[in-house]
């Protein structure tokens, strides 16, 4: 359990640390952006009220929906992390995606408490992709629930089928 409980910790602080030096870095530039690769990957600087792609930023939902959401999120994730088999090395991509899950919803909460305005950083941006602006914790939690998906659907049924050894039937 450490490994993962030390990765999650690793990715909280990079995903702060991370938006502390962007908001440092791009306050000083001109529109609050500065591009690595002109029109596709720019870092911009914006402060997001909603949640997963701004949605909801309009609809002013309440600072303690957020706070609720959150560590009910990182509550379950780490129920079911803690409440796992560590000796059995199969299930290291359901941990592993556990773990993301954390980190992202820890991020993104500590933005929601800490900010004065309760807003989550985002400053990463891929204008040749979408217009979507996010941040690390949002990167963990959109692999972290596509790890947990193909855990889940692919790795996990193939876990509960019984060996061949252990169903006693002799060929």
């Amino acid at each position: 359990m450490i490994p993962y409980i030390l990765l999650t910790v690793i990715l909280v602080v990079i995903d702060q640390v991370s938006k502390a030096y962007m908001v440092e870095f791009l306050s000083s530039q001109p529109n609050l952006t500065f591009p690595v690769i002109e029109g596709f990957f720019h870092f911009t600087y914006v402060r997001n009220p909603g949640v997963v792609f701004g949605i909801g930023g309009d609809a002013g939902l309440p600072l303690l929906f957020f706070i609720v959401t959150g560590l009910l999120a990182i509550g379950i994730f780490s129920y079911y992390l803690v409440k796992t088999d560590f000796k059995d090395k199969r299930l290291w991509v359901y941990h592993l995606g556990l773990a993301l899950l954390i980190a992202g919803a820890a991020g993104n909460l500590i933005d929601r408490v800490v900010q004065v305005d309760h807003r989550v950083i985002d400053f990463l941006d891929f204008r040749g992709i979408w217009g979507y602006i996010f941040n690390v914790a949002d990167m963990c939690l959109s692999v972290g629930i596509t790890v947990f998906l193909v855990d889940q659907l692919l790795l996990e049924p193939k876990r509960r089928k019984p060996s061949v050894e252990s169903s006693g039937t002799d060929i």
